[in-house]
């Protein structure tokens, strides 16, 4: 756990780890140079159990406060989890049950928003339809993503990665780690004004914009100037019209038709948003039907 001023909910995540059915556990709290009493409430759960040991440092940022526990940590598996999130207390144990059993290299969850929201994000599940999906949105939380713990040793997290970090490292794994999220709600993702995505809004939605197309020319190396274009247009945010729509409907089905059923269903769901902004409801519709009829038949 990389912390910076967490007091108002570090105890509350604390509690969550130390509560793991999965109790062979060592917690590493590195505090990026807190200036509240992050520092003195960690120091007390250190007092009262040995798994809790504290890292101070002056402030760096989350990557290089993330790559100290990292360098620090002795176990075979590495979790991150952020200093407002919670743990389902089977989250480790069925984890690791799932990753010996699929030889897997990454393994998240689906997980539940609180706090200033109330859903459930349902990742996709298997390695596929996370490449797929990373085109669109980042596909895991790290606060729910356990790593074999020779993974991040060998993968540090860039230290200018300061918005969008487990997106930038995902992108890194994917091409070489086995990578699939676990169907079970095992983490609480707390959203609150104080949080640093909501903090760095305009940063982070250009740098994920960065990212996604960085990914495109990763996962598709044969699309084309044009082809990139019209997918940076895809994933902004602005109206579309018939014309527009129908050429990128063109580039899902020639670039992004996978012969994974799960990496296609993904595909038409970001589809079906991306169609929502269209001002002519019927032909909209009617590009729907076409996109699922191609990806789904």
């Amino acid at each position: 756990m990389a912390v910076h001023n967490g007091t108002n909910f570090i105890d509350e995540t604390i509690a969550s780890v130390l509560a793991q059915s999965h109790e062979a556990l060592e917690l590493l709290v590195v505090d990026d140079g807190s200036t509240d009493t992050t520092r003195d409430l960690v120091r007390g759960w250190a007092q009262r159990d040995p798994r809790v040991k504290l890292l101070k440092r002056g402030h760096a940022g989350q990557a290089l406060a993330l790559n100290e526990g990292i360098a620090e940590a002795q176990g075979a598996y590495l979790a991150r989890i952020d200093h407002d999130d919670l743990w389902h207390r089977d989250r480790l144990a069925a984890q690791i049950i799932h990753m010996t059993e699929n030889s897997l290299d990454v393994c998240g969850s689906w997980v539940r928003r609180f706090g200033d929201a109330s859903d459930v994000i349902r990742f996709p599940c298997g390695h596929e339809a996370i490449r797929y999906e990373a085109l669109f949105t980042c596909p895991i939380l790290d606060s729910a993503t356990l790593f074999r713990g020779e993974v991040l040793r060998e993968n540090p997290y860039p230290p200018s990665a300061v918005v969008r970090t487990e997106m930038v490292q995902l992108l890194h794994l994917l091409p070489r780690y086995r990578t699939a999220n676990l169907p079970r709600i095992l983490t609480d993702y707390r959203i609150h004004p104080s949080q640093k995505t909501n903090r760095l809004v305009a940063l982070a939605a250009y740098r994920q914009r960065q990212l996604q197309m960085q990914h495109l020319a990763q996962l598709v190396p044969q699309a084309d100037a044009d082809e990139r274009s019209l997918f940076d247009l895809a994933v902004g945010n602005a109206p579309l019209g018939q014309d527009e729509l129908e050429r990128i409907a063109d580039l899902f089905v020639r670039r992004l038709r996978s012969p994974d059923r799960e990496a296609r269903e993904r595909v038409v769901l970001h589809w079906r948003r991306l169609v929502s902004r269209s001002a002519d409801a019927e032909a909209a519709q009617a590009l729907r039907d076409r996109l699922d009829m191609d990806f789904l038949a």
